[in-house]
Protein backbone atom coordinates (compact mmCIF):
# COMPACT_ATOMS: atom_id res chain seq x y z
CA UNK A 1 0.00 0.00 0.00
CA UNK A 2 1.28 3.44 -0.92
CA UNK A 3 1.14 6.03 1.83
CA UNK A 4 0.37 9.67 1.23
CA UNK A 5 2.83 12.25 2.46
CA UNK A 6 1.09 15.05 4.33
CA UNK A 7 2.83 18.40 4.69
CA UNK A 8 -0.01 20.92 4.40
CA UNK A 9 -3.29 20.71 6.34
CA UNK A 10 -6.39 22.75 5.60
CA UNK A 11 -8.95 23.44 8.29
CA UNK A 12 -12.41 24.75 7.49
CA UNK A 13 -13.76 26.55 10.54
CA UNK A 14 -12.09 28.83 13.05
CA UNK A 15 -13.94 27.94 16.24
CA UNK A 16 -12.57 26.18 19.31
CA UNK A 17 -12.14 22.83 17.57
CA UNK A 18 -10.57 24.35 14.44
CA UNK A 19 -8.14 26.38 16.50
CA UNK A 20 -7.14 23.35 18.56
CA UNK A 21 -6.55 21.29 15.43
CA UNK A 22 -4.52 24.16 13.93
CA UNK A 23 -2.33 24.38 17.04
CA UNK A 24 -1.66 20.65 17.22
CA UNK A 25 -0.99 20.34 13.48
CA UNK A 26 1.35 23.34 13.32
CA UNK A 27 3.14 22.25 16.51
CA UNK A 28 3.84 18.94 14.80
CA UNK A 29 5.47 20.61 11.81
CA UNK A 30 2.57 20.82 9.36
CA UNK A 31 1.78 23.95 7.40
CA UNK A 32 -1.79 24.94 8.22
CA UNK A 33 -4.27 26.91 6.14
CA UNK A 34 -7.23 28.00 8.22
CA UNK A 35 -10.28 28.91 6.16
CA UNK A 36 -13.10 30.87 7.73
CA UNK A 37 -16.08 32.67 6.23
CA UNK A 38 -14.59 35.97 7.38
CA UNK A 39 -10.98 37.04 7.52
CA UNK A 40 -11.75 38.71 10.85
CA UNK A 41 -12.70 35.41 12.52
CA UNK A 42 -9.73 33.58 10.97
CA UNK A 43 -7.34 36.29 12.16
CA UNK A 44 -9.02 36.20 15.58
CA UNK A 45 -8.29 32.48 15.79
CA UNK A 46 -4.68 33.11 14.87
CA UNK A 47 -4.46 35.81 17.56
CA UNK A 48 -5.88 33.28 20.06
CA UNK A 49 -3.25 30.78 18.98
CA UNK A 50 -0.56 33.41 19.56
CA UNK A 51 -1.90 33.97 23.10
CA UNK A 52 -1.91 30.24 23.79
CA UNK A 53 1.68 29.95 22.59
CA UNK A 54 2.72 32.98 24.66
CA UNK A 55 1.29 31.31 27.79
CA UNK A 56 3.24 28.14 26.97
CA UNK A 57 6.43 30.20 26.65
CA UNK A 58 5.72 31.95 29.97
CA UNK A 59 5.28 28.56 31.67
CA UNK A 60 8.50 27.23 30.16
CA UNK A 61 6.78 24.61 28.00
CA UNK A 62 8.08 26.07 24.73
CA UNK A 63 10.82 28.43 23.70
CA UNK A 64 9.93 31.75 22.11
CA UNK A 65 11.59 30.58 18.89
CA UNK A 66 9.51 27.39 18.80
CA UNK A 67 6.30 29.38 19.41
CA UNK A 68 7.18 31.76 16.57
CA UNK A 69 7.84 28.84 14.23
CA UNK A 70 4.50 27.24 15.12
CA UNK A 71 2.60 30.48 14.54
CA UNK A 72 4.52 31.06 11.32
CA UNK A 73 3.21 27.80 9.88
CA UNK A 74 -0.42 29.00 10.16
CA UNK A 75 -1.99 31.11 7.43
CA UNK A 76 -5.58 32.28 7.05
CA UNK A 77 -7.96 32.49 4.13
CA UNK A 78 -11.60 33.12 3.28
CA UNK A 79 -11.72 31.29 -0.06
CA UNK A 80 -11.99 27.51 -0.33
CA UNK A 81 -9.59 27.69 -3.26
CA UNK A 82 -6.81 28.44 -0.74
CA UNK A 83 -7.12 24.80 0.34
CA UNK A 84 -6.54 23.40 -3.17
CA UNK A 85 -2.93 22.41 -2.54
CA UNK A 86 -3.53 20.97 0.95
CA UNK A 87 -2.82 17.27 1.38
CA UNK A 88 -5.55 16.91 4.01
CA UNK A 89 -8.60 19.08 4.70
CA UNK A 90 -10.53 18.86 7.95
CA UNK A 91 -14.08 20.19 8.29
CA UNK A 92 -14.64 21.89 11.62
CA UNK A 93 -17.56 24.25 11.10
CA UNK A 94 -20.35 24.91 13.59
CA UNK A 95 -22.64 21.97 14.34
CA UNK A 96 -25.50 23.33 12.25
CA UNK A 97 -26.87 21.15 9.46
CA UNK A 98 -27.67 24.10 7.18
CA UNK A 99 -24.11 25.44 7.51
CA UNK A 100 -22.62 22.01 6.82
CA UNK A 101 -24.91 21.41 3.83
CA UNK A 102 -24.00 24.80 2.37
CA UNK A 103 -20.31 24.08 2.84
CA UNK A 104 -20.50 20.67 1.17
CA UNK A 105 -22.55 22.12 -1.69
CA UNK A 106 -19.80 24.72 -2.19
CA UNK A 107 -17.11 22.06 -2.02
Amino acid sequence: MRRMSITRVGIIGSGIMGSGIAEVASANGYEVVLRSRSLESAEGMKAGLAKSLDRQVEKGRRSAEEAAEILGRVSTATELSALADCDLVIESVVEDLDVKLALFAEL
